[in-house]
């Protein structure tokens, strides 16, 4: 694959995010993700928007398993939401600017080979609101 296309699928591998589902819905996914060895990668991207594009409370992430040979973080972005994973289709702020949490990726140093983290996802965190659960497996690939 030639350098230019794999920075495109990259690109829009950071633009994926899970806006919150319709509540009581859990679900489960895997994932595989590309990144470079000695840098810090955005490997997921979690919001809860209201209808008017708003930041909601934010989800509550856990790391069910963490990764072998890196290490996690997760901050505050800003980013377009473009796809969705369980949320409806049609949501309003698809295509819009929300807030989000990240949670980046850094290998151990001079780490390459694949690796793996399960992540679960609790949205609808405040006590009058059902949860709803993403549990995601996510296969990391460092070269």
């Amino acid at each position: 694959m030639t350098r230019g296309i794999l920075k495109l699928a990259l690109a829009a591998l950071f633009a994926i995010i899970a806006i919150a589902p319709s509540f009581g819905l859990d679900r489960r996914v895997q994932r595989n993700v590309y990144v470079t060895a000695g840098r810090e990668t955005r490997i997921a991207s979690y919001g809860t928007p209201d209808e008017k594009c708003r930041a909601g409370a934010g989800p509550e992430i856990e790391v069910a398993e963490r990764p072998s040979y890196g290490k996690l973080t997760d901050k505050p972005v800003r980013i377009i939401a473009e796809r969705s994973g369980i949320a409806q289709r049609d949501h309003p702020c698809i295509g819009k600017f929300i807030y989000a949490i990240a949670v980046f990726y850094r290998p151990v140093a001079g780490f390459r080979g694949s690796d793996r983290l399960r992540l679960r996802v609790k949205f609808g965190t405040t006590p009058a609101a059902e949860t709803a659960v993403l549990e995601e497996e996510i296969f990391i690939s460092v070269r």
